[in-house]
């Protein structure tokens, strides 16, 4: 297990008509390999009572094995409220690569990607967690969505984790040959936040790397600084939330 110390950002910004703040979290540590890098970064966006968060593996490197691919998140959110899992999207301007892809599919990852807010002793004490992978904790029953992407099985292994920018597929061998990775974003989308929700209730967030505990963990490290304008995840997630908010205006959510 590696935990680095990392950095928060805060941005405040108007979306889709209805005002909207964020939180973005980075951490970075040493890859397995020589000349490697983890590097990820979750911005997390609260509108009305929802949240959505925008999660990418922002390294700079070609990916050798499980232990390089950003699969999920951990954090704590103060009083522990239950939110409803709403939509897990392949993010604008992310690919999901090696391997093919069913006719149609329109980036919805809701099948691979599961929520749990009960965990107990999960990675620096947080309870909420967000994972491609079952870990000790996540299962079917836990998922986005049931409804599977044709081609590809059931929830588990390293499938639809978060490689780099610059994976080349084409070289994937062992633990990544022929699976399916999203390309470097995924962006999760949550209803049912307090009334009082503010971003400081958001802590202990984690970066988890590969199908183990034993791989790499990132911690986020306190502290932070302000910015004049959202970074690109934070647009990303943003147009997101208002697409989800217009399609449940119009009642036709589809997962």
């Amino acid at each position: 297990m590696r935990i680095v110390a990392g950095v928060v950002s805060v941005f405040a910004a108007a979306a889709v008509g209805t005002a909207a703040c964020g939180q973005t979290f980075t951490a970075t540590g040493l890859g397995k390999d020589p000349g490697e890098t983890l590097s990820a970064s979750a911005t997390f966006t609260i509108s009305n009572l929802d949240l959505v968060v925008a999660l990418s593996n922002t390294g700079t490197f070609d990916p050798a094995n499980a232990d390089d691919i950003l699969t999920g998140i951990f954090f704590t959110l103060s009083g522990d409220p239950t939110l409803t899992p709403e939509s897990a999207q392949v993010a604008p301007g992310s690919l999901v690569v090696g391997h093919r892809l069913p006719l149609g599919f329109t980036g919805d990852v809701g099948s691979q990607w599961a929520y749990r807010n009960d965990l107990v002793r999960a990675p620096d004490g947080a309870d909420e967690g967000i994972s491609s992978t079952k870990l000790k904790w996540f299962g079917t029953k836990n998922l986005f969505s049931k409804t599977k992407i044709k081609g590809f099985g059931s929830f588990n292994g390293i499938s639809f984790g978060l490689t780099t920018a610059d994976d080349n597929p084409d070289d994937n061998r062992g633990s990544l040959k022929n699976q399916g990775l999203i390309q470097n974003s995924v962006v999760l989308t949550f209803s049912g936040l307090p009334q009082d929700f503010t971003l400081s209730d958001i802590s202990d967030v984690v970066f988890q790397y590969g199908t183990s505990l034993k791989q790499p963990e990132l911690l986020c490290g306190a502290g932070g600084s302000d910015i004049a304008e959202p970074p690109t995840m934070a647009l990303v997630a943003m147009g997101i939330l208002g697409a989800l908010t217009a399609s449940r205006g119009r009642r036709t959510l589809v997962y």
